[in-house]
């Protein structure tokens, strides 16, 4: 048992093996394939990317060059904050990691892209106050703008539920004329709907329409009034350089924030700590065009262009990407790789298991042969011995009288090995799968009164009665030689194993047929192994009747091939067995 289990693992581990490498080869293949066609996807996005700002800079600078009036240099820093801060889309509608810088005409860093508070669109108010946008890292430290950009995504979050305002709200408190910043704030506003809002006070409120479904045109969603109830400040930043007084004096609002790539928290998060898109030098270096710059697992690629004329450009500009393609790849392929180990897994299952059948086919059908080898031997062995004996009797010639004897149990030790020799090549050419049967139609009550006929001598002998109840005759379409043997084993059975003045009952019906001797009733554990090869019930009667236990295999072995079923069962005064036609 332990050298089966040993065997099995062998079988089992390398067919594990072989198809993980499989798996893992052709789904690295297949994520390789997948991820040089998004490289691609962001170089041609990149490229688009790229000339549309300069082209928008260029159009830009041209017609404030042709107006009346100066550019101020504030207003054109504004410009390009606003341009170098949009968020540039590519494969799959995502926001790509991208950054820019922009260059004065002197080589001298303008703007580059960052995270900004305040307002987002370079414009000012009608009384000439700005309100920003202020840059973000001039403000606060890295740790404490991952603490604000978490609250701004909770924001983003909350805004994504129709039926209930915003959780959270970002201040700044500014100077009076908006260009400087004092403070910025996040609340955490509590909202209570109009009926449980009664009775207390109130600050803002805040309605959301009813939802129509434009298919039905029925409502989904009933008006709603909610009620700011109350408020905590969850996040602060104070300004250290401004004091107590001017704070006092200062302008609180709303505000808009930019967060760079802010499709998810840790989409920003990534843009913001890759120093590739970050570290543009203070200024401009040698012109180069552009530059693939990729390294590792990363799609690095820079561009550097002129705005205007080439020859007499109005600035220059840096554009940076920076994206994991293997990550989209992965991320793309996660299904795939699911379904693909779970097929793997299945065919490993599936293969181990039919190794391990064949391998118990194979280890079974040794041990029959083991089993048939060491039977034959046995069964062989006697009447061998018997043949050895009477040869020497003979060839000592003391025994002149007894010649004859001598030679007629010889030849009949022999012709009893030769039958059995015959059984066996017929158990064996059952066994094979170009064994072809005959088709006719095969009357049992017909067969049984030929076989019967070949025991009328030890019926005769044993004084044994036949008695025949047939309801209608049992048909079964079939080779005919094969179904005699069958029936002449078990009619030999029945005779053999009868005692003395006992009856045989065969029965016959539409479907079934059963064979009843007056024997001695079989113990269980015989009857458990009653068309076991080579097992006998009578182990003291097997050499005397020449009953080697072949008999019943052999029956039960025709009787399958023709879809007849076999079963041995002991009756109150014998041993019956029946067989009956399997249902379709």
């Amino acid at each position: 048992m332990k050298k089966s289990r040993k065997m099995k693992r062998r079988i089992g581990i390398p067919v594990a093996a072989g198809f993980m490498v499989t798996y893992l080869l052709t789904m690295g293949l297949a994520t390789y394939l997948v991820k040089e066609k998004y490289v691609e996807q962001y170089r041609l996005s990149f490229e688009e990317i790229a000339l549309d700002l300069s082209n928008t800079a260029s159009e830009k600078e041209a017609d404030e060059k042709s107006r009346e009036g100066e550019w101020g240099q504030e207003q054109r820093k504004e410009f390009y904050q606003g341009l170098v801060n949009e968020y540039y889309w590519g494969p799959g509608n995502r926001a790509l990691k991208v950054s820019a810088a922009v260059y004065d005409e002197d080589g001298k860093l303008l703007v580059k892209s960052c995270d900004t508070i305040g307002d987002t669109i370079s414009t000012s108010n009608t009384d000439g106050r700005k309100n920003g946008p202020f840059v973000l890292d001039d403000y606060l430290s890295f740790e404490q703008k991952e603490e604000l950009a978490e609250y701004y995504w909770k924001r983003m979050l909350s805004a994504d539920d129709d039926t209930m305002p915003e959780k959270y709200r970002i201040l700044i408190r500014t100077s009076p004329d908006g260009r400087e910043l004092y403070d910025m704030i996040v609340q955490e506003i509590t909202w209570e709907e109009g009926s449980e809002a009664e009775g207390k006070e109130s600050i803002s409120s805040y309605e959301i329409g009813a939802q129509i479904d434009y298919e039905t045109g029925l409502k989904t969603c009933e008006d709603h009034i909610y009620y700011e109830t109350d408020s905590k400040v969850v996040w602060e930043w104070v300004n250290p350089d401004v004091d107590d007084e001017k704070r006092r004096d200062g302008q609180l609002q709303n505000t808009d924030m930019v967060f760079r790539r802010m499709d998810t928290y840790e989409e920003w998060h990534r843009w913001s700590v890759s120093e590739y898109l970050h570290e543009f030098p203070e200024k401009k270096g040698e012109y180069s065009g552009g530059a693939d710059d990729s390294r590792g697992a990363y799609f690095r690629c820079r561009y550097q262009m002129k705005v205007g004329d080439s020859s007499d450009p109005y600035a220059y500009m840096e554009i940076r990407i920076e994206e994991n393609p293997w990550f989209m790849a992965i991320d793309y392929m996660k299904f795939v790789f699911g379904a693909g180990l779970i097929l793997a897994l299945g065919c490993i299952v599936w293969i181990i298991h039919t190794f391990h059948k064949i391998y118990d086919q194979q280890t079974a059908l040794e041990e029959t042969r083991r089993d048939i080898t060491n039977a034959m031997a046995h069964e062989l062995k006697t009447p061998l011995g018997i043949i050895r004996n009477f040869a020497e009797n003979l060839i000592e010639h003391n025994m002149e009288a007894k010649r004859d004897y001598y030679l007629s149990q010889i030849i009949g030790q022999t012709e009893e090995m030769d039958d059995l020799v015959a059984e066996m090549i017929e158990i064996a050419k059952l066994d094979t799968q170009e064994l072809t049967l005959k088709k006719e139609t095969v009357s049992f009550s017909e067969l049984i009164q030929e076989q019967m006929e070949r025991f009328k001598p030890l019926i005769a002998e044993k004084n044994l009665k036949i008695q025949c109840q047939e309801e209608e005759d049992f048909q079964i379409d079939g080779d005919r030689e094969y179904l005699a043997k069958a029936v002449w084993n078990l009619l030999s059975n029945a005779v053999d194993h009868n005692v003395p003045d006992g009856r045989i009952l065969v029965n016959l019906s539409q479907r079934r047929c059963s064979i009843e001797n007056t024997g001695a009733p079989m113990e269980a554990e015989q009857l458990r192994h009653a068309f076991d090869l080579f097992y006998t019930r009578d182990r003291s009667r097997s050499k005397k009747e020449k009953h080697r236990g072949l008999g019943l295999f052999l029956a039960q072995k025709i009787l399958a091939l023709h879809k007849v079923e076999l079963m041995i069962e002991n009756t109150d005064c014998g041993v019956r067995v029946v067989m009956y036609l399997q249902s379709e």
